[in-house]
């Protein structure tokens, strides 16, 4: 099974590259949707929220104002992580006679996972183009230099990925780059 990993920092769009290899007909699975349907399902974010000593009632607000403090992200790296392998593993057991499958890991450099991917796509746009995509999702500009700080260097990330996709463009542009590197896997 080809597995290929497609990342990029914040607001690169790795969201509308999945988004659109989806209408493609290709498979994908997608870190943020399955951390997103964690916190959705009522008994594993109450496991969650309990391991992480955080109040049911604004633990968004609180994993924000904490998620800086190196400890904190640790033990959330530490909670969270075990779930999500083991869902992606799950879910990737479901549709292994799918070729390839794409996986979208917003911190494949940073959390070494790159070793786990026969192929890996690093999508990268300006950080200007980046920001202002972020904040026209409703995020606040302190929470996008959050995780960018968070993120390295994306000069790194080009010299270690297998294919870089430039995001820079009108959408139309990255959908192109998408289809020429289709046809190059």
């Amino acid at each position: 099974m080809m597995k290929v990993a497609v990342t990029g920092n914040i607001g690169s769009g790795k969201s509308e590259f999945i988004n659109f290899i989806s209408k493609l007909g290709f498979y994908y699975i997608s870190s943020d949707v399955i951390i997103s349907n964690l916190y959705k399902d009522d008994k594993t974010r109450s496991i969650i929220l309990q391991k992480l000593d955080l109040n049911e009632r604004n633990y968004k607000q609180e994993i924000i104002n904490k998620i800086h403090n190196e400890v904190f992200n640790r033990r959330l790296k530490k909670v969270i992580y075990p779930f999500l392998y083991s869902k992606r593993r799950f879910i990737c057991q479901k549709h292994k006679t799918y070729q390839p499958i794409f996986y979208e890991v917003p911190l494949l450099y940073e959390e070494k996972l790159n070793h786990d991917y026969n192929v890996t796509v690093f999508i990268k746009a300006d950080i200007n183009k980046r920001r202002q995509r972020v904040l026209n999702r409703g995020v606040s500009k302190n929470y996008f230099t959050l995780m960018n700080n968070k993120q390295i260097n994306e000069n790194i990330k080009k010299i270690k990925s297998t294919f870089t996709l430039n995001n820079n463009g009108s959408i139309l542009n990255l959908r192109l780059n998408i289809i020429k590197l289709l046809n190059d896997l």
